[in-house]
């Protein structure tokens, strides 16, 4: 926003603006009103923007300590959590239905990163897995 204010005070004109940015023109205008009434701070972001999280921040916390210990504890048959799990266990626990996207996005939130297991191939021969690493190197 700083930078379009800048090109304007510069005399760059706003249809130029417009089709460097890809902005609206009423958005420009808005801008420069809200600078002109509130100065620079006008311009920064207003807080409590989006959308309210479905989770209070006592169930957010909660939820948090949930997620580490192993779905089993709950009583689930999986040994990770994922998005589809989870979004099972706020519906069951918290009586909230959350999107599985929105669960894969609150694991993040929540400061915590989706594991995947590796798969293993079965069948395989540890003497012949043994002889190749060796061979290998």
């Amino acid at each position: 926003r700083l930078d379009i204010i800048l090109l304007l005070c510069n005399k760059q004109s706003v249809s130029n603006i417009v089709d460097l940015f890809g902005i609206n023109a009423t958005t420009i205008q808005r801008w420069v009103g809200r600078l002109n009434k509130f100065g620079f701070e006008g311009l920064r972001d207003k807080s409590g923007r989006g959308r309210r999280s479905l989770l209070s921040e006592a169930d957010q916390t909660k939820l948090k300590k949930d997620i580490e210990k192993p779905p089993k504890d709950f009583g689930y048959d999986q040994a990770r959590w994922d998005g589809k799990l989870l979004s099972h266990h706020i519906k069951e626990d918290y009586n909230v239905e959350i999107k599985v996207r929105q669960c894969q996005n609150l694991f993040k939130q929540l400061g915590f990163s989706l594991q995947r297991p590796r798969k293993m191939p079965d069948g395989g021969d540890p003497e012949k897995q043994a002889a190749f690493k060796k061979n290998s190197k």
